[in-house]
């Protein structure tokens, strides 16, 4: 499939980002495609299925699983997170070798509820909590309940796509968070909005100043300075993933 000319023009399994990307950087989503479920069939009794995942300029794909509509790929798909809130859309297709590859269908979600979900104090759940749920609606394509669990120190979300633009099928996936050391570290919480200070000299007075928290003289230990604007210190924990995201601001 790589590099052929009727395929659509995709990256593999993921890649590092440039240094040109590091500044407006929030970190990496990794999906986790595991299985299509009763896909069409658009050769004469099966298909050759594959997935192709956008997001934004990004395009990556599976490999091809021959002769199979209940294909398990169990293959992970590494994408750059740059927008909080950006769409990520599933593409399946039929592998022809003499022709045009087909259509199987589309699929698409937002990624807004799992990064809130990272935004959340979680270190003292207990593993296997569910900390949010999405509902499946006339504006997803959600084909049942999705689950965003706190697991194992990281959070997890697990999520089944009904197809669309096709006669039937289902996609299940599961996303979960990179954190990258030198991505924009800038970007934290306050409440549940985004807070950019990055490159800024000065932060205006109002509730969003007055919400940062004094991290503990025990906590800074392991915790490294990214950045600083005069009167507030920004530091990220480059070893607890589930701390990344939490306020780390703190007044001097």
């Amino acid at each position: 499939m790589a590099g052929s000319p009727k395929s659509p023009e995709c990256g593999g399994e993921g890649a590092q980002p440039s240094s040109s990307l590091m500044d407006s950087l929030l970190g990496l989503l990794r999906v986790r495609v595991i299985r299509g479920v009763n896909l069409a069939v658009r050769d004469v009794r099966s298909s050759d299925p594959y997935i192709v995942v956008k997001m934004s300029k990004q395009k990556l794909k599976t490999r091809v699983i021959k002769k199979d509509i209940n294909p398990e790929w169990n293959e992970d798909l590494t994408l750059s997170v740059i927008e909080p809130n950006a769409t990520v859309k599933l593409t399946v297709y039929d592998h022809d070798t003499f022709s045009m590859d087909d259509k199987m269908g589309v699929a698409e979600f937002e990624i807004g509820p799992f990064i809130e979900a990272l935004q959340m104090n979680l270190a003292e759940v207990p593993s296997g909590t569910v900390v949010s749920r999405v509902q499946p609606s006339r504006q997803n394509c959600l084909a049942e309940e999705s689950t965003i669990v706190w697991e194992d120190g990281k959070v997890v979300q697990n999520i089944c796509l009904r197809l669309r633009n096709v006669e039937r099928g289902e996609v299940e996936i599961q996303l979960l968070w990179i954190d990258l050391p030198g991505s924009k570290a800038a970007l934290t919480t306050c409440s549940k909005t985004w807070m950019e200070l990055s490159g800024y000299t000065t932060v205006e007075p109002g509730k969003e100043k007055e919400r940062l928290q004094k991290i503990p003289a025990k906590t800074k230990k392991a915790w490294g300075p990214t950045w600083r604007v005069p009167g507030v210190a920004n530091y990220v924990n480059r070893f607890k993933s589930t701390l990344l995201l939490q306020r780390c601001l703190y007044k001097k």
